[in-house]
């Protein structure tokens, strides 16, 4: 089993979808689109290459009740082999665990893909689109209004109900390994993240892309 590009981990967060989640963040994304969240994720250097069965074993360790899995990123789909193998492994163990993930990608763009699909039916919750800056959010999980909830499978169906009201702008913060504050966690508007001072790269203002680094 190959190894994933993975930014950082977090949990129990309950601002990127229902219940108490690990939420996962992968390294690498070429799409560069304006005023990107999280531009500190965009080079295919950051993070560092863990091996999947390393971490599905980190994983599946966590002692804190969780409900399900978010991956964000970073683009999941450009790490989508090594992500359908993470999913599995932990699917095997924790079968009550949905998944959700969040692409720049069309559904209808990988819906034809092969080498995706594996992936895809992994998933039960799909937030899909680019992050458009000039397009105001209107769905909890969704950052900008051009972007689209799709429930998959029939646990994602379920979960339908407890998505929606789920709070618009609903933060957690994330701690660093030595307790301090590090990280902003959720679908947040550009004003909560520019009164933040934890982001490690600031997202480039509307209409410009953020800086590569």
């Amino acid at each position: 089993m190959s190894s994933l590009r993975l930014f950082a981990l977090s949990w129990p967060v309950t601002a990127l979808g229902p219940g108490n989640r690990l939420v996962l963040w992968v390294a690498g994304c070429g799409r560069n689109c304006p005023g990107c969240i999280s531009p500190e994720m965009q080079p295919a250097s950051a993070g560092r290459e863990v091996p999947v069965p390393v971490l599905a074993e980190r994983i599946l360790r966590i002692e804190a009740p969780l409900s399900g899995v978010t991956v964000s990123g970073g683009e999941p789909f450009d790490q989508a082999e090594p992500l359908a193998g993470l999913l599995e492994a932990l699917r095997e163990t924790r079968p009550d665990w949905n998944a959700l993930l969040y692409t720049g990608y069309l559904l209808g763009e990988l819906e034809p893909r092969e080498e995706t699909a594996k992936l895809l039916r992994l998933v039960d919750i799909l937030v899909d689109g680019p992050y458009r800056c000039d397009l105001p959010q209107t769905h909890p999980l969704a950052g900008s209004g051009n972007q689209r909830v799709h429930y998959l499978t029939d646990r994602g169906r379920t979960l339908r109900g407890a998505v929606e009201s789920l709070p618009v702008g609903g933060m957690n913060y994330g701690l660093s390994e030595d307790g301090t504050l590090d990280m902003v966690i959720g679908v947040t508007s550009e004003e909560q993240r520019r009164n933040t001072p934890l982001r490690a790269a600031p997202p480039g203002p509307c209409g410009e892309a953020p800086p590569r680094r």
